[in-house]
């Protein structure tokens, strides 16, 4: 057999292979995403959760925009509203307290549980750690991220814990869940603030 002849059957091969490897590539995602459809079940459940906004020692971070966010992010179509939550607001009392805090305050809240460089969950207390929320993180930097799409992605986060969500580590169809530690590393995800369809659920409550 020429060598010509050889080049082009092996050519022919590594060709064939690619495309063999495409279609696997591609049947993988497919069955993904249609793991992640039948995740996303019609919400059957309703709640309503009350929550409150309160600080804790000397926050830098400018409070108003901080309460103004916190409305914004869980009244949001693209949040928890689609898992069936309605949040209330009260001035007191609330079933769940979202805290701006410092990191001394967030760390303090469970000592060997929360630290004082990211924000945390003791439930019903939701801490917002006041350093990230005015600085993010190195990760979301890097990735080009918005302060506003971090500051939201948090909010999500940690409400998810509060509603009985424990994190996850691998990415869906390429973008990073919400209960994912986004804060500490994207893992080739893409960067993501909002619940995914499959996180569509409660529990707890």
């Amino acid at each position: 057999m020429g060598s010509g002849l050889l080049s082009l059957l092996l050519s022919a091969e590594i060709s064939r292979t690619r495309v063999e490897l495409q279609q696997t590539r591609d049947s993988y995602a497919a069955a993904i995403l249609l793991e992640q459809q039948k995740a996303a079940k019609p919400v059957t459940r309703k709640y309503t959760v009350t929550y409150d906004i309160s600080y804790r020692g000397e926050v830098l971070a400018d409070k108003t925009e901080f309460a103004n966010l916190v409305r914004e992010t869980l009244s949001s179509p693209n949040g928890w509203v689609r898992a069936g939550v309605t949040f209330k607001e009260v001035s007191s009392g609330g079933r769940l307290h979202m805290v701006l805090a410092t990191g001394d305050q967030v760390r303090a809240a469970a000592p060997g549980g929360c630290s004082d460089t990211l924000s945390c969950t003791v439930k019903p207390y939701v801490l917002i750690n006041d350093t990230r929320w005015r600085l993010a993180t190195d990760s979301y930097n890097n990735a080009g991220q918005s302060l506003k799409k971090y500051r939201q992605m948090v909010i999500n986060h940690e409400v998810g814990h509060f509603l009985g969500h424990n994190h996850l580590t691998n990415c869906v169809n390429g973008v990073a869940p919400v209960m994912l530690q986004q804060s500490t590393g994207l893992r080739g995800c893409t960067a993501n603030e909002w619940p995914l369809g499959s996180e569509l659920w409660v529990s707890g409550l």
